[in-house]
Order: C-alpha cells, then sequence, then structure tokens
C-alpha cells in the first residue's frame, strides 16, 4: 500500500503562506503607531532576518514584494534616518541596503513581535511535535524554490553534468 500524506500540499503551502502575512500584519501592528507603514516592515524584517540580502532585489525576492515598492519604502526610511545605502564602487549597479543606529528601537519591537507570534505557532502544537516542526521549518528556510523549479526544468543541467563529472572521478 502507498504511503500517501494526510494532508494535501496545495493547502499546506496555502496554509503557510497566510501564517506569513498574519506574521507580518502582528510585526506591522508593533511599529505602526510610530509611523511605519507595511512596506517599510517588510524592509526592516528582510534586513533583520538576513542581513546579506542587502539589496532592493533580494529584499524584493525574499519579500515576494514588488522591487517599486521595496525602493519606496528604501527611501522612505532613508529619509527617516533608519537605513542608509552604500553604492559599490566595483558596479555602480549594486547599491547595498544597512541598518543605522537609529532603527535599533525598532529593530527590537519587531523582534519581540515575531517572537510572541512564533511562540504563539509553536505554543499551538502539542509538546513532543515541537522539535519535528522546528525541524521542517528549518528544511523549508534552507529550501529554493528557484533551484528546484531550475532543476526541473532542465537550466541546472550544466552543473549536474558537472557533479556527475566530479562523482564519476
Amino acid at each position: 500500500m502507498e504511503n500517501k500524506p494526510r494532508f494535501k500540499p496545495y493547502e499546506v503551502f496555502t496554509k503557510l503562506m497566510t501564517l506569513g502575512k498574519s506574521m507580518r500584519s502582528h510585526c506591522h501592528r508593533a511599529i505602526e503607531k510610530d509611523g511605519f507603514t507595511l512596506n517599510e516592515t517588510d524592509v526592516l524584517l528582510a534586513l533583520t532576518a538576513t542581513p546579506e540580502n542587502n539589496t532592493v532585489k533580494a529584499i524584493s525576492e525574499s519579500s515576494n514584494i514588488s522591487k517599486g515598492n521595496i525602493s519606496q519604502a528604501v527611501e522612505s526610511l532613508k529619509q527617516k534616518g533608519y537605513l542608509v545605502t552604500e553604492q559599490s564602487s566595483d558596479d555602480r549597479r549594486f547599491v547595498a541596503v544597512r541598518l543605522t543606529e537609529a532603527a535599533e528601537p525598532v529593530i527590537q519591537k519587531l523582534k519581540e513581535a515575531e517572537d510572541e507570534y512564533f511562540s504563539g505557532f509553536m505554543g499551538a502544537l502539542p509538546h513532543d511535535d515541537a522539535p519535528l516542526v522546528a525541524r521542517i521549518l528549518d528544511a523549508a528556510q534552507k529550501f529554493s524554490p528557484a533551484a528546484f523549479i531550475n532543476k526541473l526544468s532542465g537550466k541546472d543541467k550544466s552543473k549536474d553534468q558537472s557533479n556527475d563529472r566530479n562523482a564519476d572521478e
């Protein structure tokens, strides 16, 4: 007998997206009264989560928000003194975005809101399941949808062939 999952993948991934949106809203509420927009909140969350993804393009891709909206939020956060941008001397198209010290109290509020939301989510689980869910979420964070799609579409063949050659040696 085939071992099919008890869940429907579409429903699970849709629910995960809903959880992400809900957490985003929860974090925004923590700083909204300080005059931050939802897109500004997303920029701050993205820079806090992965400081190395510090370009408008990277933030746009990680947050699934248009580059235009992210650019506008970055400019607004710069004017408020929470961000600085640094253009690369090697490649003028590359502009890094970095948090300033002024952003620290706001980032602290966001981290507290994230922790509160995540604790609420994990608290809804049976105690024994929490470590398993943590491992699943870690795997989800490491999973690259773009790499997976490229592999399925054959765009990643050169890497696969070079890996096959290396395995043969």
